[in-house]
């Protein structure tokens, strides 16, 4: 990973740097000779840092046992995920801590916990939707009299996202494809991130040639 962030990194720099050397600012070219510790991609420089903890945290965990780590469980999920619903009451994960988060949740869940039946995924699935719907129809109707919260329950770690995320995660883990169509997509799928999330790139993209603010 590192590697491919480090080729698309010098690779952009260089381009822009010939071609459009107004799109891109002297900090960025300094930065882009050491995208992951100079955060120029957020993802990757947070992926990065869970890594380089992931080998520890199976063996602090597994040292808790079974009902400590249930208990951690569902302190985080109760923090995170139930508070959520409440706009204002505590801000994201920083950094690497909601990928901690959720390998707290999906260890717990295939260490300790009776696989869920298909209509327990289901059910899981629909309940995120329902909460995500109902939210959003309240999120409209308190804009309607000046409060404006946002679509605030569709942020990253909420519960709903959480739910529906993980739910689909079951589901599909279930299933055993083999495409060489779909690996090829997914294979590109991270440089097609680095190259659209670049910095100059989003300028480029999203301010000059495909404005979207209104939309």
């Amino acid at each position: 990973m590192e590697k491919e962030v480090l080729f698309w990194s010098l690779y952009l720099a260089c381009l822009y740097l010939i071609f459009a050397p107004s799109e891109i600012s002297k900090i960025l070219l300094m930065k882009s000779f050491a995208p992951l510790n100079m955060n120029v991609w957020w993802y990757a420089t947070v992926y990065a840092t869970f890594l380089a903890l992931l080998p520890f945290l199976p063996k602090g965990l597994k040292a808790l046992g079974r009902n400590n780590h249930l208990i951690l469980a569902t302190i985080t999920l109760v923090i995170w995920g139930v508070r959520s619903f409440i706009p204002d009451m505590m801000g994201d994960l920083p950094g690497a801590f909601g990928f901690i988060y959720v390998f707290i949740l999906i260890s717990a869940y295939k260490w300790y916990i009776h696989p869920f039946t298909a209509k327990q995924i289901w059910l899981m699935i629909g309940l995120g939707f329902c909460f995500f719907i109902l939210y959003t129809l309240a999120s409209v109707c308190l804009s309607l009299f000046g409060y404006h919260v946002g679509i605030y329950i569709a942020g990253d770690w909420k519960l709903p996202i959480i739910m529906i995320g993980f739910g689909l995660f079951l589901l599909f883990s279930r299933i055993t494809i083999h495409s060489r169509i779909i690996n090829r997509i997914a294979q590109a799928a991270f440089g097609v991130y680095l190259i659209t999330d670049y910095e100059a790139s989003e300028k480029l993209l999203w301010q000059r040639w495909f404005n979207l603010e209104y939309l």
